[in-house]
């Protein structure tokens, strides 16, 4: 049955008329990975829609992209590939026009005074950037890997953000001590759908190697939430000076039925939200159908995912299960 445009939902209809009016755009091809695990493998470099079930070009991809007012790209830390594919989607953006402002999950609200600094006395130098905002002590993978998006973000003079909450404030929300300044904007104490909490706590009991105790479960999809509902502020903060936003994050935070997306989607009404996950490939999985139940869901629950190698790394269960070990022993 053929449908009108009057029968298309009001959305639909309107990203259907930005798609078509946006100016064609040639990406050209994407960097080689880096990584060689399964660099063979069918899904190897393809990008996939979930909700339309198909493959598409790179250069579609960045169309799509393109047409958002916010862009969330979700990774796995430890992959070199997904941060020059994010800093390869950057540029692209700048490129077509676009000058968002650039949030990340890794840098936090105690990080801003020195990021600010860095920015407003040395804003060509993202080399130094790490040394300023101290990365080397906050646990996350080697500056080096983010620095690809930090340099594409300074040549442009763009605002680069801190997006997620200060350690101290997680240790107060994972006690159930909601920082005052912070209560409003988390909204922590809405109750959580059953089911959703259901599922919130079933994605983290698998991320963490089914090791977790039942009893920290509660505290840790608190922290989820104000994690999301904090990375979703600073979006719209962001979004409030620019003309777009794009955030760096864990692929987790990147789901759109209940990470910062939908956070960001009741905060911001009517704007227009992509969110992309760079998924590793898995050898027994050679349809993207499969990864769904990574995530727990019956779909991937993403507007595009880019499969890529996987990186070489050490078992992560034993490696928490040593984690965990070490805690008890003190």
């Amino acid at each position: 049955m053929r449908l009108s445009c009057r029968h298309i939902a009001p959305s639909l209809w309107l990203l259907s008329v930005l798609l078509l009016s946006a100016p064609a755009v040639r990406a050209g091809s994407p960097p080689e990975f880096i990584t060689t695990l399964e660099a063979e493998h069918p899904l190897a470099g393809k990008i996939w829609l979930p909700a339309q079930r198909v493959f598409i070009s790179a250069d579609e991809l960045v169309r799509r992209i393109a047409a958002a007012e916010t862009v969330i790209l979700g990774e796995t830390h430890d992959n070199p590939d997904h941060h020059t594919l994010q800093a390869w989607i950057l540029r692209h953006l700048i490129a077509a026009g676009r000058k968002p402002a650039v949030a990340f999950e890794m840098l936090d609200s105690s990080q801003r005074p020195a990021l600010e600094k860095h920015l407003r006395d040395r804003p060509d130098d993202d080399v130094g950037l790490g040394a300023a905002v101290e990365w080397n002590k906050t646990g996350w993978p080697d500056w080096a890997l983010y620095r690809p998006i930090a340099d594409a973000a300074m040549s442009a003079r763009l605002p680069l953000l801190a997006a997620n909450l200060s350690k101290e404030d997680t240790r107060q929300i994972a006690k159930g001590a909601v920082p005052p300044s912070l209560a409003q904007t988390l909204d922590l104490e809405r109750p959580l759908d059953p089911g959703l909490r259901q599922a919130m706590e079933a994605d983290i009991r698998s991320s963490h190697c089914h090791m977790l105790p039942d009893k920290a479960l509660p505290a840790m999809v608190r922290v989820q939430r104000a994690r999301d509902a904090i990375m979703a502020r600073t979006l719209a903060d962001g979004l409030a000076d620019h003309d777009s936003a794009l955030l760096i994050a864990g692929a987790g935070h990147a789901r759109a039925d209940r990470g910062v997306p939908a956070h960001l989607a009741s905060m911001t009404r009517n704007r227009r939200i992509f969110s992309m996950a760079f998924l590793e490939v898995q050898a027994d999985r050679p349809g993207p159908g499969a990864y769904a139940e990574t995530f727990e869901a019956d779909r991937l629950p993403f507007d595009a995912v880019w499969f890529t190698p996987r990186n070489q790394r050490e078992d992560q269960c034993e490696a928490f299960r040593q984690h965990l070990e070490k805690k008890r022993g003190k």
